[in-house]
């Protein structure tokens, strides 16, 4: 796995470890169990990444207020250098465990169209339907970026969302629509310019259909204002946790069914191929990152016609 030499924000990594925490204990103890009271802990995991991805893109991208195909080409390079290599490795490792054998269901994981069709969705890597909304969501961040600011837009969103969550039955927790988690992201955008308490009183709008909803706003909000410096926390192993917290999200759920001896790679014995799922994220991860440097220098300098560089 790989580091970046960047400054981070210590109270964000411990967030997405959290978030992280959350929906591998959910999805261990839902493959143990397999009941449906769990899934609350799943959820308050996902919406404390969607918060955290509205965030970390305001701070990032605080003049992003219009479209640009660079800029998104950019998001979805960071996304799909990891996912779609993760996708490749889970079905040479795994193959018919995991999805149809349809090549079909492997293009439509490409384009983050996967839950549309009843093959292709929780396949191959089943939590990544949770890209499906993000993506949606990255495509109308600018415009997002340049409204949210404004606390009536930001009740407006939330709004949104309370009416789509009320109609959407009896699935509260889970949804490929971006407007499902359209008020955890722009809670994210208006808490990146404004850490008064407004984003978290308007949060409160979700008292009306679940109290559980209401808990990744309140975790962000008082991890993101605790003071970690100074204390014994181990810094440069929540820095590199939270970095490659995107690996665990997309192959957690192989070492769990390894684990569990519900998916085994070409009749290996268990230790053998936990070994080899770990060689096989790392440098998955490595690799990954290789890439999307590489892309993004294509990207930010298209080459040139008539160029030999």
């Amino acid at each position: 796995m790989v580091k970046k030499e960047k400054k981070r924000i210590l109270s964000i990594d411990i967030l997405k470890i959290v978030a992280i925490a959350l929906i591998i204990l959910f999805h261990v103890l839902y493959a143990i169990y397999q009941k449906n009271y769990l899934r609350p802990i799943g959820f308050v995991g996902v919406s404390l990444f969607f918060i955290l991805s509205g965030y970390t893109l305001a701070k990032n991208y605080p003049s992003q207020t219009t479209f640009s195909l660079r800029w998104f080409l950019k998001r979805l390079v960071k996304v799909a250098s990891l996912y779609y290599l993760a996708i490749i490795s889970i079905v040479v490792l795994f193959g018919n465990q995991t999805y149809s054998g349809n090549i079909k269901d492997i293009l439509l994981h490409f384009i983050f169209l996967d839950p549309l069709s009843k093959s292709a969705a929780y396949s191959i890597i089943s939590p990544a339907w949770f890209l499906t909304p993000l993506i949606g969501l990255y495509l109308i961040f600018p415009y997002l970026n340049k409204y949210v600011k404004e606390t009536k837009f930001l009740i407006v969103a939330f709004f949104l969302m309370v009416i789509f969550r009320t109609l959407s039955g009896n699935d509260i927790y889970t949804s490929y629509s971006p407007l499902f988690f359209l008020g955890e992201f722009c809670f994210g955008i208006a808490f990146a310019y404004n850490k008064k308490h407004s984003p978290l009183i308007i949060s409160l709008m979700l008292l009306f259909i679940n109290p559980i909803m209401i808990i990744p706003f309140v975790v962000f909000y008082l991890t993101y204002h605790m003071k970690f410096e100074g204390t014994y926390v181990p810094t440069k192993l929540i820095h590199f946790i939270g970095i490659n917290t995107f690996s665990l999200f997309l192959f957690h759920e192989a070492f769990i069914k390894v684990s569990l001896k519900e998916w085994n790679i070409y009749n290996l014995s268990m230790p053998i191929a936990i070994i080899i799922l770990i060689l096989t994220t790392v440098l998955t991860a490595f690799l990954a990152h290789k890439i999307k440097e590489y892309l993004n220098k294509k990207i930010e300098n298209p080459k040139r016609k008539n160029s030999h560089d």
